[in-house]
Order: C-alpha cells, then sequence, then structure tokens
C-alpha cells in the first residue's frame, strides 16, 4: 500500500474508496451563538463514529504501518519533541524511518523545494495502538483548546487487509484500497456514515459486479 501517493484527499485520488461524515450535521459544533464555548455532544457523536468506522477496517491481529506527514518548504521537519511521538510512545521499539517525497499531487506549489516530510512506523499490530487516543487527537485536530491535537497527516495503513485509513479531521474520514474487495464489507457495514455528498459514486462502485 505504500506505493500509492499517501495525500489528502485519499478519497478522490484512488478509484476504490469510501468517504464517511464524523460530524452530525444536526448538531452544531458550538454551544452558543458566540463561538466560544465547544458543544462536547458534537465531538462525542463523532468520536464514536470513527470508533466504528475503525473497528470495522481493522480486527484485532491485523498488522499495521503508521505513517505521518507534514507539507514542508524544506526547513521543516518532523522533530522527535512532536506531539506524534508522544501519541505514539509505546511503539518506539518498532521500526521508524524518516523519508522525503516530492512527487506531490499539487502543482500549484511556490517553491520546488516544497516536499512532504514522512516517519513510518512498521511492524505494528491492532493490539498495540489505543485507537481511541488517536482517534480523539485527529478529531481535535483544528480544536486543540479540547485536549491533545495532532496536525498534519496520519496515515493507518492495514497490511493485512490492504487499506489505509485517514481522519481528516472531525468531519470526516477516508478508507481507501487497491481493489473493491477490502471496502465491501465496511460499505455495508458503516452505510449509514457514508457522506452523502459522495454517496452516488459509492453506490455505483458497490454496484457494480
Amino acid at each position: 500500500m505504500l506505493s500509492m501517493k499517501l495525500e489528502k484527499p485519499l478519497f478522490y485520488k484512488n478509484k476504490f474508496a469510501l468517504r464517511f461524515e464524523l460530524g452530525p450535521t444536526d448538531i452544531s459544533v458550538w454551544a452558543d451563538s458566540k463561538r466560544e464555548n465547544i458543544n462536547e455532544e458534537y465531538f462525542r457523536v463523532a468520536s464514536n463514529r470513527a470508533a466504528s468506522i475503525y473497528r470495522s477496517a481493522f480486527s484485532q491481529n491485523d498488522e499495521i504501518k503508521v505513517c505521518y506527514q507534514i507539507l514542508s518548504d524544506g526547513r521543516q521537519k518532523i522533530k522527535k519533541s512532536d506531539y506524534f511521538f508522544k501519541l505514539f510512545c509505546k511503539l518506539s521499539g518498532k521500526p521508524i524511518v524518516f523519508s522525503e517525497h516530492r512527487d506531490i499531487y499539487r502543482d500549484d506549489l511556490e517553491y520546488k523545494r516544497y516536499c512532504i516530510k514522512r516517519v513510518t512506523i512498521s511492524d505494528v499490530y491492532t493490539q498495540d495502538l489505543n485507537e481511541d487516543e488517536v482517534i480523539l487527537a485527529l478529531i481535535n485536530s483544528d480544536f486543540g483548546c479540547r485536549g491533545p491535537s495532532l496536525h498534519g497527516q496520519l496515515f493507518l495503513i492495514n497490511c493485512t487487509k490492504g487499506l489505509t485509513l485517514h481522519i481528516y479531521d472531525d468531519r470526516g474520514m477516508d478508507i481507501v484500497a487497491d481493489s473493491k474487495k477490502p471496502l465491501e464489507s465496511i460499505y455495508h457495514e458503516q452505510n449509514s456514515s457514508l457522506l452523502d455528498y459522495d454517496r452516488d459514486y459509492m453506490d455505483r462502485l458497490f454496484a457494480l459486479t
């Protein structure tokens, strides 16, 4: 799966893809009209949806690779002091590789030195992760006031099932694969959480024989 370009939005860059709505549209992010207080019910629903979808895609003994990356102008780097390493501190004994990638989808970059800085942790298994803690950090990515938040892009690659999961913020999640088969059961089990905006595409995809 690492042969694919890991860059959001995954859904629009891959033929075999699912896009889910996490944040409920019928509940406001804010508890007041001044947008000063967070509505915790909104985040509770978003987190529970994300956890349910994750558990449809990842089984107990699946082998995983964890990929975290940032867009850099050549100067910004992923540092050992970043929250990413605190979040995944239990994986400190696993193989870790730092890499740089210039095959970026965007064609409007101002400087040729722009690249993706990435760190990949391999030889990981589902039981090594605290998925609730990871989900919370991703749901909080635009709302650091709620607690720990993870910026940048995090991809969980399920090597066993051949799929990749990406929570882009509190609003949604993408899951993609190289073929339709790894996504079929997820499509059916989590159908009610599919993003309506892209539902027609997903329905046509899984209606094909």
